[in-house]
């Protein structure tokens, strides 16, 4: 009787902690969702929402609007490492995020300074929040590790397979893919911003090529890091569809919501391929 009531006892705790995980996790998609609105209601005011036409660079809040925008890449980041323990284990945290943080960084630095993997450029430091190690803002680095993060979670979606499965070549190879065409709509944004410019623009709204073949084999060299040395053993507790890949519904509202500033500022094509790479997402992870 007494070891069916500690039974009893240990189900009623589990239950209610995956009930506290699936309301944390839908606070957090809320949440990184909606301050990808933030950031433009912060700067130019709510009706903002209703019209296009940007103004970022001419407002007075554009300093506190940038302030959103490193809450919102912490707060992504937070989110993922949570997320990640949920499935990956603490260990395969540790290392996925170390291993996404650094390597990031140290081609990052590279490439700024010496042009290698993405091209000679430079960051502007006035638009670029955060401090800087290497002439590389270091919330650079934190946004790789969430970016690859999502883009890892949305391939296992649209692979069918359970977040926890062993990353297969399959797997690093379509991550690498969906993050280079992410690039070709978020670069843009950035130069036509003055966050960061090359000391040879390429042809791609100033853009070079050597960039996206920089992200496809940076985010191949952190998978395959990653796949040799994560523990083969992962969480088993199942979880709700909306928790296990929160991560990956997120990365397939991105493109669209970037769209947006690409149209505003005249970035038709890089808009185009916004919208066509979450209408495509969409259409793959139901199918």
């Amino acid at each position: 009787m007494i070891i069916i009531t500690f039974i009893n006892q240990e189900l009623t705790i589990k239950s209610h902690n995956i009930q506290l995980v699936n309301y944390f996790t839908i606070f957090f998609f809320a949440l990184c969702l909606s301050i990808l609105f933030l950031y433009r209601i912060y700067s130019v005011g709510i009706k903002s929402l209703l019209y296009f036409g940007d103004k970022l660079e001419s407002e007075s809040n554009y300093k506190k609007a940038e302030n959103i925008r490193m809450i919102q890449v912490i707060l992504g980041f937070s989110f993922f490492v949570f997320h990640s323990v949920l499935f990956f284990g603490v260990l395969n945290t540790v290392i996925f995020f170390i291993i996404s943080f650094t390597t990031s960084l140290f081609l990052e630095i590279i490439g700024a300074n010496k042009g290698y993997v993405f091209g000679k450029y430079s960051y502007e430091p006035s638009l670029c929040p955060g401090p800087m190690l290497g002439n590389v803002p270091l919330l650079i680095a934190i946004a790789w590790s969430g970016l690859i993060y999502m883009s890892l979670n949305c391939s296992f979606l649209i692979l069918d397979m359970g977040f926890n499965s062993i990353i297969s070549l399959e797997v690093i190879i379509m991550t690498s893919i969906f993050i280079t065409i992410l690039d070709l709509i978020l670069d843009p944004i950035a130069v036509s911003e003055g966050r960061w410019r090359w000391d040879k623009p390429g042809n791609y709204y100033g853009v070079p090529i050597q960039n996206f073949i920089g992200w496809f084999f940076t985010t191949t060299i952190i998978l395959v890091f990653f796949k040799l040395l994560s523990s083969k053993h992962m969480i088993s507790e199942s979880h709700p569809f909306y928790v296990t890949f929160a991560p990956g519904l997120l990365f397939i509202c991105l493109p669209v919501v970037a769209a947006r500033p690409c149209f505003e500022r005249k970035l038709y094509f890089a808009g185009y391929i916004g919208i066509l790479f979450t209408v495509f997402l969409s259409a793959a992870s139901i199918l």
